[in-house]
């Protein structure tokens, strides 16, 4: 028998994610939960709800709330720039009742690969949103939790 033990076959070696850009700050997700990148539009307004939600948006006949995450951490509200776009990402949960929702980023996502050398846990206090800090080959990310960011925006979210 080896002494080399062979790992289970659903453990990936390497993810390919994207890195979003934020008015603070990159947000790192892996590439199946963007769904697509949009130009920056005005959404429309919903009324009674945090400032980090935005309004809603129509998205392929669904109707989506837009957020900014930057907000949601605490963050002031910054002036859209001409780099700014808007990432629909899915929830994760295909069958709830918000699969989808936007999110306002300050550029265009970049394509990176994930392997568990590169990847290392930033000790840092989570704020509403956030699942973990993390620096990939030393650059500073956070994940996001994305059925958390699901949970908060059907809260406010009104009926169709």
């Amino acid at each position: 028998m080896s002494e080399v033990e062979a790992l289970p076959l659903d453990v990936p070696q390497e993810v390919s994610s994207l890195l979003l850009p934020l008015q603070q700050g990159q947000m790192l997700v892996p590439v199946e939960s963007l769904s697509e990148v949009i130009a920056m539009q005005v959404p429309m307004a919903v009324h009674d709800v945090p400032e980090w939600y935005l309004g809603d948006l129509v998205w392929r006949e669904q109707r989506l709330p837009l957020l900014s995450f930057d907000v949601m951490r605490g963050e002031a509200l910054g002036g859209a720039s001409e780099s700014a776009r808007i990432a629909v990402l899915s929830s994760g949960n295909p069958d709830g009742d918000l699969p989808y929702f936007a999110l306002v980023l300050q550029g265009t996502p970049r394509l990176v690969r994930v392997t568990p050398d590169e990847l290392a846990l930033r000790e840092q206090p989570l704020n509403p949103g956030e699942l973990m800090h993390v620096a990939l080959s030393g650059e500073e990310a956070v994940i996001p939790d994305l059925q958390g960011l699901e949970r908060a925006c059907i809260r406010y979210r009104e009926p169709d």
